[in-house]
């Protein structure tokens, strides 16, 4: 059994030495992957796929897959990738010279919709969507302007906002300025800005 860790072109650069990495090279494609841990999935395993996925990151454009992915063996991933070769090379395509940026807002102090009960709970979900309209309204539209591409996700309460965005790595740094700015110019929300990631909000799109 194996485990694999992301899609990227072929050939490339040399594999990090933060695991015992091989490649599956597919006309043009390679599937990078290490031999699964007979261990269950756990916390600890999932923040050490992240940090295979993100050295691999460093260096070259990728896919990344998704934690918890395991294949029988090399054999199967090259039969993946030959069934799959024309949309993972443009899903590649998609991202390339790009990473994810994530950024969520919330109202200071706002409280946690769970344990809320009745009306209360509803109530407390009106408000819920009627911040995250005024929100979206206010974040999203500039900082989507400077993105290559964008994705809202659901927000999680007492979050009034989730989204991610694909940023071309040259602008990495006007973007988390203009997160700055907005929050400057919005006191009365909570901005976090996280990332980059690798690009798993973008991979299948």
């Amino acid at each position: 059994m194996i485990e694999l860790y992301a899609i990227t072109d072929h050939p490339g650069p040399p594999l990090p030495d933060v695991a015992p990495l091989r490649v599956v090279p597919i006309d043009g494609l390679a599937g990078v992957y290490s031999t699964a841990s007979d261990a269950e999935l756990s916390p600890e395993a999932l923040w050490r796929h992240e940090e295979v996925v993100e050295a691999l990151m460093a260096d070259r454009d990728l896919l990344p897959v998704r934690y918890g992915t395991r294949l029988d063996d090399a054999a199967a991933v090259a039969r993946a990738l030959e069934e799959r070769r024309e949309e993972l090379a443009a899903a590649l395509d998609r991202v390339r010279g790009a990473v994810e940026l994530s950024v969520r807002a919330a109202a200071p102090g706002a409280p946690e919709l769970a344990g809320a009960g009745g009306s209360d709970y509803l109530r407390a979900r009106a408000r819920a969507a009627s911040g995250h309209d005024r929100t979206a309204k206010v974040l999203h539209e500039p900082l989507s302007a400077l993105a290559r591409a964008s994705v809202e996700g659901t927000p999680h309460p007492p979050e009034l906002f989730r989204a991610a965005y694909l940023v071309e790595h040259d602008a990495v740094e006007r973007f988390t300025e203009a997160v700055g700015r907005l929050q400057n110019a919005n006191q009365g929300l909570s901005l976090l800005c996280t990332g980059p990631w690798p690009p798993y909000s973008f991979a299948e799109r």
